[in-house]
């Protein structure tokens, strides 16, 4: 089996650790591929390693930075502030988190999911959002998207 593919299959089931060391021996094997650098850097976020995870996003972004753009960080409150001004009226209340629990996870919640609905208001996925934004109007982008996408979904 494909390196890039067998950590991604650990990711999605929330075996962080395995992910990691399969994520990072497929840097090892193929450190020009743009998507194993960026799976690794979203790996190293679930598993508490933000600094290795970042350089990682750098790696991906040099290689590939129209599919791999830098991730932009912005701080809770300046993250709280843009998903205000992407919310549409009567998009109702939300919740920002960092990610996704390693519980939610394996309940479903994709790892790389940016929304989700667990009540009545909509959960948004800070380091989700960020890692695939590389301004600040690419993140408003994220969030106008997650709001679409969330409000017209029934809560789960």
């Amino acid at each position: 089996m494909d390196l890039i593919q067998h950590a991604r299959e650990l990711y999605l089931t929330g075996r962080m650790h395995d992910a990691f060391e399969a994520a990072q021996a497929a840097c090892d094997q193929q450190p020009k591929d743009a998507e194993a650098w960026h799976l690794l850097g979203c790996i190293c976020r679930h598993a508490g390693m933000p600094s290795t995870g970042d350089g990682a996003f750098d790696r991906a972004a040099a290689l590939d930075p129209e599919r791999f753009p830098k991730p932009l960080r912005v701080p809770p409150d300046r993250f709280r502030e843009l998903a205000e001004r992407a919310r549409p009226q009567g998009g109702g209340d939300f919740e920002v988190v960092g990610l996704p629990a390693l519980e939610d996870i394996r309940s479903g919640v994709a790892p790389q999911a940016r929304w989700s609905r667990p009540g009545t208001g909509l959960v948004l996925y800070q380091a989700n959002h960020e890692n695939g934004a590389g301004s600040e109007e690419q993140l408003v982008s994220l969030l106008e998207q997650s709001w679409r996408e969330g409000i017209g979904t029934a809560p789960v």
